[in-house]
């Protein structure tokens, strides 16, 4: 069984070190691992340097991913965004059923930082 502040295996947790704080979106978006049909999980709240994932599995730590979301309509002419990112963490979320992950982003595209600024700016709500 996984621990709060503990990662899948056992391992204690760094404290959160992030600069910009994640906003929460009110609906999940989800995430599809590169260009499989394979849903790796949903976004729980994002910011331009990473995210946070809730999944049916653990995801790999320190795994890099080529992370594929479609986009709302509302928002974007383009049906989908596909980001870069490396896996950080992962642990049990308070619902036994699922886990929670979180992801670096590497290599921000300006379009990229663009559709992220609209998704917060128009479906986003902070804690």
């Amino acid at each position: 069984m996984v621990e709060q502040g503990t990662d899948i295996s056992g391992r204690e947790l760094p404290k959160d070190k992030r600069a910009l704080e994640r906003m929460h979106l009110v609906f999940y978006l989800r995430v599809f691992d590169g260009m499989s049909s394979r849903v790796v999980g949903h976004i729980v709240n994002i910011s331009h340097q990473g995210l946070m994932l809730i999944s049916d599995a653990p995801v790999s730590v320190n795994e890099k991913y080529r992370l594929r979301m479609r986009l709302p309509t509302d928002i974007s002419d383009k049906e989908e965004l596909i980001l870069s990112a490396t896996s950080r963490w992962c642990k049990r979320d308070e619902n036994p059923h699922f886990y929670i992950a979180g992801f670096q982003i590497h290599n921000l595209t300006k379009e990229v930082s663009e559709y992220i600024d609209r998704l917060l700016k128009n479906f986003s709500f902070q804690l």
